[in-house]
Formats: structure tokens, C-alpha cells, sequence
């Protein structure tokens, strides 16, 4: 179901959004629309309600008030999440969508979920977020067996129990990437009395809270309500992966990301955790006049963004257009264009 910007705004101005057509955000640079190409977008994301939703129709209004007048941007929630979105752009079916820049690295050079390569996207702006692979062990897994790495629990077979989101999800797909690096597989795992288990969160919370889990890992972020859970009924510690690991990372497309201190109950330090946050992804043909104004306008409203979406405050213009910020997906030529402009690339 297509939503219009004009339908998006009614159906937020309940929370206290303004969207009325013309009218201008407080705080918001954005320039009206001038002459130019006049384009339609269409921009696929989450469902409807979602906070990925909300921030999708923020930034819409930001960009069409910077395009050519009589432009318009259609906000569609049938964005299949960060995993699959890089193939949005191979079906034709958006020209704007969110994407995690590993999953967008591994679509672009090898394929992924089974299906083949597609070059048919670029980047506009990554590091949108400090989602990160959020991992954590039972204080009484640790005192038994006398470590919080890992890599020595792997190392030294001990038989951890470990949850996540089901296959298919990006919190699985760390799982697996993390069981590559170490040399291991769900079936070992087993084999020494452990045990790999694919649920919902809640779900996993309940068997935490019941001792049937040693260890949740989930790519998220300090603001998700199921890790604040798990650490206010719980006696947890967030671990630390070794350096080796984070590099294993590194190199498929992931980033170091900071879990600042006390954005958990107990963890009393900063976390380096590896992290795939979301990045702002085109069709590759578009039209390098329409990519540049998006990026600009979204690179020149990034006050405005952080005060109404938190999560992004990780956003950097002067960094965003970085390889390892997007996942190693070339940038648009029109976003090159923009931040050579600048002097953010040299």
C-alpha cells in the first residue's frame, strides 16, 4: 500500500510531527524546491509505525522541499529489512530504501540469501546509527567456567547455550560469523552439551530468566527495550570480543561501534562491539542532479535530524562517505559530487 506524503503527515500529526505540505520544519534548513527536473521516488521502508517508518517520513519531507518543485516522494512500507533490502533495488521497486552496509557489501560482490550479485545500487550517506552485534553472557556461565571471552569458551569447549533471532534475521547472520571466525558450527557447539536457539525476544527472555540461556547476542542498539530487560531482571555482563574477532568483522563489512558505558544495567565500561548501522542507498541509475540534492539536503539538516531521531546521531557528513561507512558500496555520483564540494573528500 502506497502512503503519500500528505497521507504520512495526518497519520503523525496524533505524535506531534508536522508535515503539511509547504509548510516548514522548526529547526529544518532545508530549501524549497526549485526549478529543475521534476522526479517521483519512491522510498521503501519498515512497516507502518515503526520508528525506521517515522524517520522514512521525516526525511521525505526534508528531501522533497529540497527537490524541483512538483516532486514527490512516496514512503512505502515494503522494505523486506536490512538483509534483503540491496535486492529492492534489482526488482525496481524503490529508488530510495535503508540498508545495513554489510548485508548492502555482500549483496553487491557476491550475492547473498542465495540469490546472485546486484550492482544495481550506490550509497548516499552511511553510519546512520550505532546498531551493533550487542552480545552478552550470565554472570553464573562466567563464574563457572571462569572466563567472559568467547573465543575461550570455543577455544576450551564449554558448553554454552546460545540465542538468537531465526535464521534469516541479521542477529543470526552474526551468529554465523562469529561461529566462522572461531572455527566452529552450531553442531559442535551441541556436540559439547551447548546448544544454539532461534527465537523471538521475548521468548529468549523467558529463558534466560529461566537458566536456559548462557548467552543472547543481537544486533541492535542501547535503546532496545528487550536488552534493557534482560539487564534489569538479570545478572548479566556484556562482553568483549578479542581484536581478531572485531577484524573478522571488519573485514566483511562490518564497523567497530562503541556500546558506551551504562547504556546497560551493569556494564560499568565502554563496549567495542562490531556493527552493520543503517546507510542510505539509491537505484544506480538515478539521475546524478536528484542524488546530490538528497544528499545535501539531508548532510545540511543533520541538526534537525538528531534532535527528532535520536538514534541517528551517529550521522557525520564529514565522514558518511567513507567505504567502510557503507559497507564498501561505491557512492553516487551525484553524493560524490557533494561532499567533494565540500571538502569532505579530497
Amino acid at each position: 500500500m502506497k502512503k503519500q506524503i500528505g497521507i504520512i503527515c495526518m497519520a503523525l500529526a496524533g505524535a506531534g510531527m508536522l508535515f503539511a505540505g509547504g509548510k516548514k520544519e522548526s529547526g529544518s534548513s532545508a530549501s524549497t524546491g526549485s526549478a529543475g527536473k521534476v522526479v517521483s521516488l519512491i522510498f521503501s521502508t519498515d512497516q507502518v509505525g515503526s520508528s525506521t517508518y517515522v524517520k522514512s517520513a521525516g526525511l521525505a519531507q526534508i528531501w522533497q522541499k529540497a527537490l524541483p518543485a512538483g516532486s514527490t516522494i512516496d514512503v512505502q512500507p515494503t522494505s523486506p529489512g536490512g538483509m534483503a533490502a540491496p535486492y529492492l533495488f534489482e526488482n525496481g521497486v524503490a529508488d530510495i530504501a535503508f540498508c545495513n552496509g554489510a548485508p548492502a557489501k555482500w549483496a553487491y560482490e557476491n550475492g547473498n540469501l542465495g540469490r546472485p550479485a546486484t550492482k544495481k545500487f550506490r550509497a548516499l550517506v552511511g553510519s546512520l546509527s550505532a546498531i551493533s552485534a550487542v552480545n552478552f553472557m550470565t554472570t553464573s556461565f562466567i563464574k563457572k567456567y571462569g572466563t567472559d571471552e568467547i573465543e575461550e569458551v570455543v577455544a576450551k569447549k564449554y558448553p554454552i547455550r546460545i540465542g538468537c533471532s531465526p535464521k534469516g534475521s541479521m542477529d543470526y547472520r552474526c551468529v554465523e560469523l562469529l561461529f566462522q571466525c572461531l572455527g566452529v558450527t552450531p553442531e559442535d557447539i551441541k556436540s559439547w552439551g551447548g546448544d544454539v536457539v532461534n527465537g523471538g525476544g521475548s521468548d529468549l527472555s523467558d529463558m534466560l530468566k529461566n537458566g536456559k540461556l548462557d548467552m543472547i547476542l543481537d544486533h541492535t542498539s542501547a535503546e532496545s527495550s528487550s536488552m534493557v530487560q534482560n539487564a534489569m531482571t538479570n545478572d548479566l555482563h556484556f562482553t568483549q570480543w578479542r581484536d581478531s574477532t572485531l577484524d573478522f568483522f571488519v573485514k566483511q563489512g562490518f564497523e567497530r561501534v562503541t556500546l558506551p558505558a551504562n547504556s546497560f544495567k551493569g556494564q560499568t565500561v565502554d563496549v567495542i562491539d562490531a556493527g552493520t548501522p543503517d546507510c542510505v542507498f539509491v537505484k544506480a541509475d538515478m539521475d546524478d542532479e536528484t542524488a546530490y540534492i538528497l544528499t545535501k539536503a539531508m548532510c545540511e539538516n543533520r541538526e534537525y535530524l538528531i534532535k527528532n531521531y535520536p538514534s541517528m546521531a551517529p550521522f557525520d557528513p564529514t565522514t558518511s562517505w567513507q567505504p567502510g561507512k557503507v559497507g564498501g558500496v561505491p557512492l553516487h555520483p551525484g553524493a560524490e559530487r557533494y561532499y567533494r564540494e565540500m571538502g569532505y573528500m579530497k
